[in-house]
């Protein structure tokens, strides 16, 4: 027997959240913005009245909190958790140019190369004269193995970036990582033709550099200095060459040195450059000369990596102290900054040797034993691993961690507010259909905002209220109970709780929660729901009292009087129980549990020494 108070027992109002986020001053790059203007447009639409706008710019939130969120995870390479975030994001139909661009990008830094290229198919579709859109689903298609169709899709994009010379660059490295080097030659033929400078033959042996080409980057550097010997980075990039080059023979480090050096002619503070020059030194096994330069790099830029190579050099020089203490800068460095693990492993490992030269055994153990944690090298997360180029790459990346968790925060309060108020929309129904429809979707909503904020205020009781409403009784009673414990006052809440109880057959939990309810003397439904509760619970005697003044409330009623009888019954008490059978049946013939219940009872007549259980 299933039962729900009367009246308004069964509904707690539920209310939207106009909790307002505090302005918050962000230096750089706000990745929350998207998220907080399309919660601010669904406000609008609600003091405008327009529910169904609301819940639109509610789902658009929902969308961009996941996407964002999705991005710092992957920043701070938590693979599954950004994964999941980019699912919950794609649940979301997509429509404008920038939030499938956004999409399809993350898509494919995260390994999703066909999703991804479902969604820059949509984005060519949307505008057929979109150039990018072309020549990011020839990225996506690349990644996911469609080499031919990614050729097609950059010739069409080669066709439409008419004057864009940036577009026309980006499409001839896109034919580099398809192995189409003719094409890409002929594609930056027509960058250099629209930017004939010294800068664009190095951005051009960069790429061949990265493409792993390593003749033609040498060709476009020494273009490059041919036309201007004082050109920027021209010779940092050929000493990175010799260095990648496994060509270059016993004098290769000789030669890269001799290019950073050129470099540092024309820039003397440059970090990359002292770097490399004070770590080819150092693999040539002279620390002593790769001191200053590496020295200059870590002053000019205290990047993990500068401060690593750092380490390094003093351990060589057997300065274990100043070792040390750079080591620990650079993994200070890399855990702010969210390093990858490989390069974290690196820097635990040099300082623990550091520091076992130091006689800290303990400490250097632990140090030792967090490098070989990382069992293997993280997996690239460079923009060209995820077939993406440098411009695709997330501003957020050099942002530091504690800056991030503070977006990651935000992008959550904001997802649980859009959550909730979409519960809270469903279960108002702004939209028709039947209530059980209604608030099953809107319990929906609630668990998903549970799930980042169980403690947001009115969620405990709002999804409680929907899961009771959707008659989801035995998932309706944790957080009813967790509302009626935070909200002891609060009656309704209160009521709907024992009446889950009641329906998922806690019956000791119904009767402790009735019983102090003190309406129940007054209201029929409530004193029905005491009296059964009681007599399921084995208290028979007290059952057939409260069921007697249930029914002198309400008046009889054949469900009342089968709950009477059975009361009877339990007691011994068989000629009043057939009575109240014979009486629910004259006001309902059809009640079969009524008939069940008499048929029980006289039968046992017929066998005495068997009695039925009410």
């Amino acid at each position: 027997m299933t039962l729900v108070p009367g009246g308004n027992g069964g509904i707690v109002a539920l209310s939207l959240a106009v909790l307002c986020a505090p302005a918050v001053a962000v230096e750089g790059p706000d990745p929350v913005a998207p998220l907080d203007l399309a919660i601010a447009a669904a406000e609008d639409s609600l003091r405008a009245g327009d529910l169904e706008g609301a819940e639109a710019r509610y789902r658009e939130a929902l969308f961009q909190g996941w996407l964002v969120t999705a991005t710092l995870e992957r920043l701070e390479r938590r693979a599954p958790q950004a994964k999941d975030a980019l699912g919950n994001a794609s649940l979301f139909r997509v429509e404008s140019t920038q939030d499938l661009r956004a999409l399809g990008t993350a898509q494919l830094q995260m390994g999703e190369a066909t999703a991804a290229a479902e969604t820059f198919e949509a984005l060519a579709t949307k505008d057929p004269r979109d150039g990018g859109a072309r020549r990011l689903l020839g990225r996506a298609l690349s990644a996911s193995g469609r080499a031919e169709d990614a050729a097609q899709r950059l010739a069409e994009a080669e066709s439409l970036a008419g004057d864009d010379a940036e577009l026309v660059f980006l499409v001839a490295t896109d034919y580099l990582w398809l192995k189409r080097t003719s094409d890409a030659e002929r594609v930056f033929a027509r960058v250099l033709k629209a930017r004939p400078l010294p800068q664009t033959h190095v951005l051009i042996g960069r790429a061949y550099r990265d493409a792993g080409d390593f003749d033609r980057a040498r060709a476009e550097l020494q273009a490059a200095l041919a036309g201007d010997a004082a050109v920027r980075r021209a010779h940092y990039y050929l000493g990175m060459v010799a260095l990648a080059d496994a060509r270059g023979g016993p004098d290769r480090l000789d030669r890269a040195m001799a290019e950073f050096r050129e470099e540092l002619k024309l820039a003397p503070d440059d970090a990359a450059a002292n770097d490399q020059l004070g770590l080819a030194l150092l693999e040539a096994g002279r620390p002593a000369e790769a001191l200053p330069p590496l020295e200059s790099a870590a002053r000019a830029q205290p990047r993990p990596l500068h401060l690593f190579h750092l380490g390094r050099c003093l351990l060589a020089l057997d300065r274990p102290v100043d070792a040390a203490a750079a080591l620990r800068r650079g993994l200070e460095a890399a855990e702010e900054h969210a390093g990858g693990e490989d390069e974290i492993a690196k820097i635990h490992y040099q300082l623990g040797l550091a520091l076992r030269k130091l006689g800290a055994e303990a400490e250097a153990a632990d140090h030792l034993g967090r490098a070989k944690s990382f069992s293997s090298p993280a997996s690239d997360a460079s923009p060209a691993a995820a077939g993406l180029s440098a411009e695709d790459a997330s501003p957020l990346a050099g942002i530091p961690l504690a800056q991030r968790h503070g977006f990651k925060r935000r992008a959550a309060a904001g997802l649980v507010r859009a959550y909730f108020n979409l519960g809270v929309l469903q279960a108002q129904g702004h939209r028709p259909s039947p209530a059980a429809e209604r608030f099953a979707r809107a319990a929906a909503f609630f668990e998903r905002a549970a799930e980042l904020d169980p403690d947001f205020p009115q969620l405990q009781s709002s999804l409680g209220v929907a899961y009771f409403n959707a008659r989801e009784f035995a998932k309706a009673t944790a957080p009813l109970a967790r509302a009626v414990a935070a909200t002891p006052g609060d009656r309704g809440l209160t009521r709907m709780l024992a009446m889950s109880w009641l329906n998922t057959q806690a019956w000791d939990k119904a009767v402790a929660l009735l019983e102090d309810d003190p309406e129940r003397e007054t209201d029929a439904s409530l004193q029905a729901a005491f009296g059964l509760a009681l007599l399921r619970a084995g208290h028979a005697g007290r059952a057939e009292e409260v069921l007697a003044r249930a029914a002198a409330l309400r008046g009889d009623s054949s469900e009342l009087l089968v709950l009477l009888a059975q009361a009877h019954a339990a007691q011994g008490k068989d000629e009043e129980a057939v009575r109240a059978l014979e009486k629910a049946l004259a006001l309902d013939p059809h009640d079969a549990e009524a008939r069940r219940t008499l048929d029980g009872l006289l039968e046992a007549r017929r066998a005495p020494g068997s009695r039925p259980r009410p």
